[in-house]
């Protein structure tokens, strides 16, 4: 995915970058937000964002592909969540600072 690195360091963080860059979009941050408390199926998503249902499942995917988001099965519905405790605090942290900076 990523160029041949020119400094030794590049490579230590590349996974990050790929985080970052996900989460760099209005929509998946703002997916990623919704999900710091508590799963939602993709049309919850679609109703709070108020965008078309195949929008938020294109940025799902992005998201999925990053490790930011897991989809599980329930019953005919998916539901979708944070990874871990880890993304929800860089959701959080980040969406705080900014607030801050206001």
């Amino acid at each position: 995915m990523f160029m041949e690195s020119s400094y030794p360091w590049e490579s230590k963080y590349e996974a990050s970058v790929v985080i970052f860059a996900a989460l760099a979009h209005p929509i998946r941050i703002s997916i990623a937000h919704c999900l710091v408390n508590k799963p939602h199926t993709v049309r919850e998503l679609t109703e709070h964002l108020q965008v078309s249902q195949p929008l938020v499942s294109h940025h799902l995917k992005i998201l999925r592909d990053a490790h930011i988001v897991e989809k599980t099965q329930q019953g005919r519905s998916s539901l979708y969540n944070l990874t871990d405790h880890h993304i929800s605090h860089i959701v959080t942290d980040v969406h705080e600072h900014t607030k801050e900076q206001s």
